[in-house]
């Protein structure tokens, strides 16, 4: 028979076992919900059996990833309707159900969809970012409107706020002396953070970003950010750095604006060749809504 001192140790070890369960629980949300905006461009149409010729701008995105086995994805596309946020007569719908595998490729956390002959993937950037990738694994590239960044609807904030899985190795060195950047973002939250002031009503800031390098060593110079706040066309240019490794991520590299003017600065994530992730000023990840994600686009070529 147990003594009373072991009983005693006996039962603390039960409930804090059971306090252990529910906190991982807890922390481990038995679904994801993803939103987000994305361009609509051939492969994603071929991939989500879209009938070629159809009129649309973008897809809006609602994905569920249940039980670390089911997904369910509701699609909506079509033309967008001007001066709002959504479709010219309410847009086509599109619902798909299947299964997903989790793989890891090197440090990278790959997420499959199938479904029939739907088959897409995507990066897991983040617990609040997922991108969607092409057919080689690369991030794939959205356009000044839209990323294919989807977001986690019911977002949190972590101690680790920079993913362990673009490596230094990873980013090539760049040989341009001007590169551009452009996209959409929402609007209050990096305004309010910024002491950006905008009306009530702002819901998007459009950007386009300039980096320029010396044309011999190509290093960093100067930038230049042409942003849209309450259509209003604002210009801004300084300096800009390139950050190998921070206290929280060793391995993240990080484009850094106006580095001397800790109060104006704003901090890149560079997630590969093509696409930026704005970071807010403790270094964790703005994340997103079902309109727009905070992320840049690298241009193909000027417009």
């Amino acid at each position: 028979m147990k003594s009373r001192s072991e009983l005693i140790r006996f039962f603390l070890t039960t409930i804090l076992s059971l306090v252990a369960l529910v906190y991982t629980f807890a922390k481990e949300p038995s679904s994801i919900n993803l939103v987000g905006s994305t361009p609509a461009d051939s492969l994603i149409t071929s991939q989500l059996s879209i009938q070629p010729g159809t009129k649309i701008d973008f897809i809006h995105w609602n994905l569920v990833l249940k039980n670390q086995t089911i997904f369910i994805l509701n699609i909506t596309f079509g033309e967008s309707k001007p001066n709002t946020l959504g479709f010219l007569e309410g847009g086509q719908s599109k619902h798909f159900t299947g299964k997903y595998t989790i793989s890891k490729i090197g440090n990278k956390t790959i997420f499959c969809l199938t479904s029939g002959e739907l088959k897409i993937s995507l990066l897991k950037l983040h617990d609040n970012l997922y991108h969607l990738l092409k057919e080689n694994n690369e991030l794939m590239i959205g356009n000044g409107g839209w990323s294919y960044t989807l977001n986690n609807k019911n977002a949190f904030k972590l101690n680790d706020t920079l993913p362990y899985l673009i490596t230094q190795e990873n980013i090539k060195e760049e040989t341009s002396v001007k590169v551009i950047y452009d996209g959409r973002t929402p609007c209050k939250e990096f305004a309010d953070e910024h002491k950006i002031k905008v009306s009530d009503d702002c819901f998007k800031l459009k950007w386009k970003l300039t980096l320029h390098r010396d044309s011999v060593t190509f290093a960093p110079t100067i930038y230049s950010i042409r942003k849209v706040e309450d259509n209003v066309l604002k210009e801004i240019t300084g300096n800009w750095v390139i950050i190998k490794g921070t206290k929280k991520n060793p391995c993240a590299t990080l484009f850094q604006l106006d580095p001397n003017k800790p109060d104006q600065s704003i901090s890149l994530f560079v997630a590969d060749d093509n696409i930026l992730l704005f970071l807010h000023k403790d270094e964790s990840f703005f994340v997103g809504n079902e309109h727009f994600s905070f992320t840049l686009n690298k241009r193909a070529n000027e417009l």
